[in-house]
């Protein structure tokens, strides 16, 4: 999946679990300066998981903890399941 994809997915994911709007949404600003706790961390974890077909562990989206990092991540993540 093209990185493009995975970060419109992921930013849209992210906007409808803080319910704010799409375009309003920072991909750089981090989950803790938008107010996104740990509850919030795990459901997007797993949505992630449902998204994307992958499992992940709950902690990766504090280590990786923007829109951007997280879609860099995922991508990684699914490149390297693919070869």
């Amino acid at each position: 999946m093209h990185i493009d994809h995975i970060t419109a997915a992921v930013t849209e994911t992210v906007a409808g679990l803080l319910e704010v709007d799409l375009a309003a949404l920072d991909i750089e600003r981090s989950f803790h300066d938008m107010g996104v706790d740990s509850v919030l961390i795990v459901g997007l974890s797993a949505e992630f998981e449902d998204l994307f077909g992958i499992s992940l562990d709950p902690e990766f989206a504090y280590q990786h903890d923007t829109v951007s990092k997280i879609s860099q991540h995922l991508h990684t993540v699914m490149t390297a399941g693919a070869n």
